[in-house]
């Protein structure tokens, strides 16, 4: 669910949790008093607006999407489906590995054919709900020595055995940071030292791939 209608969300809940009592107290009153035309109405507002905010979801949402993606790429994306995707289980509060490959979307490359110092400074943009993470901005390849902790630390194996897709996928994203003409970043969280939550991204200009990675622990 996008910012925006979290928001909304969150906004109405507390309205409703507030305004509970005084306004059944409104509804059992115009009961009493047998208007019942009234209580009709006071009887169907909430289910209105419950059935208002769960119709403008789906659009609110994908609009939402697609301001995360330009606020990522610095321009408007839209991606096919995946060429290459893995998802492990996850853990009731959102730790495991997930990796998605794509076909580089034209948007993208031409973006990063053309990057400027905004691209490098300014994105990409972290969302709201990762506020407590830090970001590294684009950067061009070879990936620095400073950050290979952090690309070990996305690149994990989960048990794969030797010669499985998702380590040759793996493969190939290592032969990409360490060139020119490929360009990570990353958010990440820390536990003391060591890496412990990451969102990796990858652009890989010479094999037209995009690679997007999440690992949380």
């Amino acid at each position: 669910m996008g910012d925006l209608m979290t928001g909304i969300w969150v906004t109405t809940a507390l309205i409703a949790i507030i305004g509970f009592i005084p306004y059944g107290t409104w509804i059992v009153y115009t009961a009493v008093k047998k208007r019942w035309k009234k209580l009709g109405i006071q009887v169907a507002a909430p289910l209105i607006i419950y059935l208002m905010l769960i119709s403008i979801s789906p659009p609110v949402n994908k609009l939402g999407y697609k301001q995360y993606l330009k606020g990522l790429y610095g321009t408007n994306v839209n991606f096919e489906p995946p060429i290459f995707e893995y998802n492990s289980e996850r853990a009731f509060n959102g730790d495991g590995y997930s990796i998605s490959v794509y076909e580089l979307p034209r948007s993208i490359r031409a973006r990063f054919e053309s990057a400027d110092e905004k691209l490098f400074t300014e994105h990409p943009k972290r969302p709201s709900y990762r506020n407590h993470w830090k970001v590294e901005h684009w950067r061009e390849g070879p990936f620095e020595e400073e950050f290979k902790h952090y690309l070990n630390f996305a690149l994990s194996a989960y048990g794969e055995s030797d010669g499985s897709e998702l380590l040759k996928q793996f493969d190939a994203i290592r032969q990409a940071v360490m060139r020119k003409g490929t360009y990570y970043a990353f958010f990440y969280y820390a536990h003391g030292e060591h890496p412990g939550d990451i969102d990796l991204f990858i652009i890989d200009i010479t094999n037209n791939r995009l690679y997007s990675i999440n690992h949380n622990t």
